[in-house]
């Protein structure tokens, strides 16, 4: 009777297991704090040789076989961007007379560096190949930016939950300005603050300002970085007192943003000379973004509205005086608009921004038609809950690694300025759930601070 009741009593908890396995496993949210975990505990308890190495092999590998998989049509600015490049590959700079490239001119940055990879291989997998290595050697410079910062288990979990990311993982299946960008954009701060870079000495300021006008040509944020880079030069001012560190850092700052500028000078000369386009890098319309960014009606989105009636006022396709008196008007009625109306359009801005995911862009055909497979609409939600619940995870860790006791320095506040640079400026400017790339890369290296305050404690108490 005895080995009886052990039987049944072993068989109702797996079959209870299962069942409760059933229902909690339907929530990405729930797996993705899961493997969380198990990264945590396993970066404790194991040390992976040669980390570096297997983060870039083991992420590139990832990459490809999700692009491989995975799809999405090449639509909207994607779309017209591509074109151009192939246009460019063969040699045919006919697209510059397109009212958005002659407008936006400085999207020919990115033109030119798809084409450098078309040439070799016109195919839209030749550029997501090329950014599935970009991302994951952007994830390689933020683990070795923290492994500066924190102790090593922390800066692989970090590293790993980043690698994880569905927003940062599924982005190369998408033709987006934004990996290459990024890529350069994270170098210059790995460049800047990186102890790996200690031996370039007074080299890593103007090579990293070079860095971040490559990131900028290829979309421009570069002032983002340019931004917090400076709060970060202040802050380092204030916490040194050798006047000879001083002379050093107000020197680089100098030399940084001389390169910055002459970079963009020269690329924009070689634009017009080469024939690429005839505009350079000009940005035809800069108030375009501001105007649609203070809409209330679509929450800081892309208006119809707002270009349809812009669109009345140029001429082909070009903006007139007339266009930029009626941006200004637009932008001077949003701003003076009542407090009620702008406190709702930063909270649903906000919403939107952060609280939404990007993922509609590769997992687009996935939601919109269910009935595709019966897997791929299940999985789709899954990645979208697990998707959330890593960002929200990484932002708490990044608040637990900003309010740990000690005094931050201004390396490991970087990322934070970061942050909140494009936190302010999205403020003001056109949004979309992807455009929150950037910053959440730099959120899951602050993230590293939190994991390290954690595994002290853990260390601590047993």
């Amino acid at each position: 009777m005895e080995k009886t009741e052990k039987t049944l009593r072993r068989l109702f908890l797996v079959l209870f297991t299962l069942a409760a396995a059933s229902i909690i496993l339907q929530n990405g949210a729930v797996l993705a704090l899961a493997a969380a975990v198990g990264l945590f505990y396993a970066c404790r308890k194991w040390e992976i040789p040669h980390f570096t190495l297997f983060l870039l092999g083991g992420g590139v590998l990832l990459r490809v076989c999700i692009v491989l998989l995975l799809r999405p049509p090449i639509e909207s600015d994607f779309s017209a961007l591509y074109a151009a490049a192939s246009q460019a590959a063969a040699g045919d700079f006919s697209f510059q007379t397109q009212p958005y490239f002659s407008m936006w001119a400085y999207q020919s940055g990115f033109v030119a560096w798809q084409s450098l990879f078309l040439r070799l291989w016109n195919d839209p997998m030749c550029i997501k190949l090329v950014n599935c290595v970009l991302s994951a050697g952007t994830v390689v410079f933020l683990y070795r930016l923290a492994l500066d910062r924190v102790r090593a288990e922390a800066a692989r979990a970090a590293a790993l939950l980043l690698t994880l990311f569905p927003g940062a993982l599924l982005l190369p299946t998408v033709l987006s300005n934004q990996i290459a960008s990024a890529f350069f954009l994270v170098l210059a701060a790995w460049l800047l603050t990186g102890r790996d870079c200690t031996r370039l000495g007074f080299w890593r300021y103007p090579l990293a300002g070079l860095a971040l006008q490559c990131g900028n040509l290829l979309r421009p944020e570069g002032m983002i970085l340019l931004v917090a880079v400076l709060a970060w030069a202040v802050f380092r001012l204030l916490t040194r007192n050798r006047a000879e560190l001083t002379k050093q850092i107000l020197c680089g700052m100098l030399a940084l943003l001389a390169v910055y500028g002459a970079a963009h000078a020269a690329a924009d000369a070689a634009i017009r000379e080469s024939g690429l386009n005839r505009n350079g890098l000009h940005n035809g319309n800069p108030l375009w973004k501001v105007v649609t960014g203070l809409n209330p009606e679509t929450d800081g989105a892309y208006s119809d509205s707002d270009w349809a009636l812009l669109e009345g006022t140029m001429q082909e396709g070009a903006p007139t005086e007339e266009t930029e008196r009626l941006e200004k008007q637009l932008i001077y009625d949003r701003l003076t608009a009542s407090p009620k109306t702008l406190i709702k359009l930063v909270y649903h801005k906000i919403n939107r921004l952060w609280v939404g995911d990007g993922l509609v862009w590769m997992l687009g055909p996935f939601l919109t038609q269910p009935q595709l497979t019966w897997y791929q609409y299940p999985a789709a939600i899954l990645t979208r809950q697990a998707d959330r619940a890593l960002f929200y995870l990484a932002f708490t860790l990044s608040l637990i690694g900003l309010l740990r006791r000690g005094r931050r320095s201004a390396d490991e506040l970087l990322p934070y300025f970061i942050v909140f640079a494009a936190f302010s400026a999205l403020l003001l400017v056109e949004i979309q759930p992807r455009y929150a790339y950037l910053p959440q890369l730099f959120l899951f290296l602050a993230a590293a601070g939190g994991l390290d305050a954690l595994m002290k404690g853990v260390k601590k108490h047993g």
